[in-house]
Order: structure tokens, then C-alpha cells, then sequence
């Protein structure tokens, strides 16, 4: 009986011995499983968690700019424009005043012109000088960039209500200023002395170019904008006309105010409607057509001027808001 019995207990020993590896074994291989199966979803997550966000092609950033006659405050501003590194500047026919902003909207500089009655152009060129043009005054008004009175190119020979004057500067210093009445364009060196009067003219048999807004771009053009046309053309600095950039394009049939800005290899324009921007690279090709109803408001109200920052944004004045809407772009 002993020995049955001792043998008894050492194959329960041994059965029970076996249970455990195999239950140790079991949890560990399920203990293996779930982590496997957790690490599995931490990555998958991770994984999705790392694809980069699809960002809107323009997106509303906020605003800035006081409603008020002083200094760094906004009246009746009518144009704006910004520096190489994204200060703007704006000039109020209201308060007199010509006003430097940072790209944030903090004051940087304001001076008066007491003599400044209807400005209605805006540019800063390259060494940070600023150019006005203002129709009561004939022509175009230089400041330094301290704000200092410069010079003025005389442009109009008879003023009147009706005239509208717009400039551009190239970045060799060379002046554009459009007198859209006439249809004619007065380019003026860098010593500010008139090189040449001409007219804007594309290689279109029996088309006549109605300009009514010039701006320089980054590949050394000037643009010129033909809203009667619906289109912009681009002309060297010496007025040889180069290519035609046709705002109906793509089946879209997209009407053109008297606003646009540059930047880079870019058009930005407002439409006709005052509330829908549009967008083409200088080639010709449509980028983007949004409306900024959301932000500028449903109402009938004048088309807003517009300029784009070094920091990718673009800026727009709302004038009767008396404010400068701020939008972000990702071209």
C-alpha cells in the first residue's frame, strides 16, 4: 500500500506541475496577445496622429485698427500697403494722417499731411520710402520713411474730382504712376526723372486696355489690371507688352473690380461684388475663389482694398468697419 500511494502523490505532483506551466503559459501568451493588441492600436494611432493636417487653402486670422482721428487710429482710411517684411502702412483722407503698423496692428509710426485731401494709392518701396498719390495734389507725394515731406512728381496737369491716380514701385526704384483717365502711365526713375509717358496696349487687334490699377510683380513685371477687359496684362518696365491673364477662365465666370494685389507668383482681386476673392498664378492658372461675406458682412458696400504680407497674409481693408481683416493663406 506505501508504494501505491507514494506513486499516487508524485503523479498528482507531477499533474499538477504540468497545470501550472501550462496555465503560466496561457496567461503569458494572452498577457503577450494584449499588449500586442494594445501596441498594436498605440501605433495605428500614432500613425494617424502623424499624417499632417490638411490646412485650409485661406483661413480668417482676426482684425485690427481703432475707429478715431488720432494718431494710430483709422477715420476714413482709403489704401493700403506693406513693406518687405510685413509692416503695413495706410493713408486716411479723413484724419490727414499716413499710419505704419506692424503686422499685429500696433502703431508704429503716424505723421501728418495737412495738404493730403484724396489719397487714394499707397506703396513703400524697398529702402522703406513711402508713396502717396493724391489727385488734389496733381501727382504723387514722397515721405521718408521717418515720414519727413520728400518730394511730389506732379502728374496731373489740370486736377480734377473725377481724376484717380495708382502707383507701383519696382524694387530698382523705378516709378509707375497710372492716371486712369487718360489711360496712361508715367514712369519715372529712380532719380525721379520722367522716362517715358506711354499707354497700355496689348497685341489684340481693335482692343483698347482700360487700366485702372497697376502693381509691380516679384518677376520684375508690371501688371496692369483691365477691368473693362476682365483681364490683367503684364508689360516690362519699358511698356513692351508681355502676356494677358484672362479673370473668365476654367468655365468660371469671375468679374474683376479696380483692387488686386501681388505676391510672389500670385494675383490676388477682388470681385466686382466686393465680398469674393479670387486668386490666379502669373501664369494664368486659377488657384482659389472665396467669399469673405462671413467676415466683411453681407451689405453693399465699396470693394475693399487689399495687400499681401512677407508672413503669407493677406490683408483687407474694410473701410467702412475702418478695420484690417487679417487672412492667413497656404499655397
Amino acid at each position: 500500500m506505501p508504494r501505491p500511494f507514494r506513486f499516487m502523490r508524485r503523479s498528482n505532483a507531477i499533474d499538477l506541475t504540468r497545470m501550472s506551466k501550462a496555465f503560466s503559459r496561457c496567461l503569458t501568451s494572452f498577457v503577450l496577445l494584449c499588449v500586442c493588441g494594445l501596441a498594436g492600436c498605440s501605433l495605428g494611432q500614432t500613425h494617424a496622429a502623424g499624417q499632417p493636417l490638411a490646412l485650409p487653402a485661406l483661413s480668417y486670422v482676426g482684425s485690427w485698427g481703432r475707429k478715431g482721428t488720432e494718431p494710430g487710429k483709422l477715420d476714413q482710411p482709403t489704401c493700403i500697403a506693406t513693406d518687405n517684411i510685413g509692416n503695413a502702412y495706410l493713408a486716411d483722407a479723413g484724419s490727414q494722417f499716413v499710419d505704419k503698423f506692424d503686422w499685429k496692428g500696433a502703431p508704429l509710426l503716424s505723421f501728418q499731411d495737412e495738404g493730403m485731401k484724396e489719397p487714394q494709392s499707397i506703396a513703400v518701396d524697398s529702402g522703406g520710402a513711402i508713396y502717396v498719390t493724391d489727385a488734389a495734389r496733381a501727382g504723387a507725394v514722397i515721405y521718408f520713411p521717418n515720414g519727413d515731406h520728400y518730394r511730389t512728381l506732379r502728374i496731373l496737369k489740370h486736377p480734377a474730382e473725377e481724376d484717380t491716380l495708382s502707383i507701383a514701385v519696382e524694387e530698382s526704384g523705378t516709378i509707375h504712376v497710372l492716371e486712369e483717365q487718360m489711360g496712361m502711365i508715367s514712369t519715372f526713375g529712380p532719380n525721379l526723372r520722367l522716362v517715358r509717358k506711354w499707354q497700355p496696349a496689348s497685341v489684340t487687334p481693335n482692343t483698347r486696355v482700360h487700366p485702372e490699377n497697376i502693381a509691380t510683380g516679384a518677376d520684375g513685371y508690371l501688371y496692369v489690371e483691365d477691368r473693362a477687359g476682365n483681364r490683367f496684362l503684364r508689360f516690362t518696365s519699358d511698356g513692351h507688352f508681355v502676356s494677358e491673364i484672362a479673370a473668365r477662365s476654367a468655365g468660371e465666370d469671375r468679374k474683376l473690380s479696380d483692387q488686386f494685389a501681388l505676391f510672389k507668383n500670385l494675383i490676388f482681386a477682388m470681385d466686382a461684388d466686393g465680398r469674393t476673392l479670387h486668386v490666379w498664378t502669373t501664369d494664368g492658372q486659377p488657384k482659389l475663389d472665396v467669399d469673405l461675406t462671413p467676415e466683411l458682412g453681407p451689405a453693399n458696400r465699396s470693394v475693399p482694398p487689399l495687400a499681401v504680407s512677407s508672413r503669407n497674409e493677406l490683408l483687407v481693408l474694410d473701410i467702412p468697419g475702418t478695420r484690417v481683416l487679417r487672412y492667413s493663406f497656404n499655397f
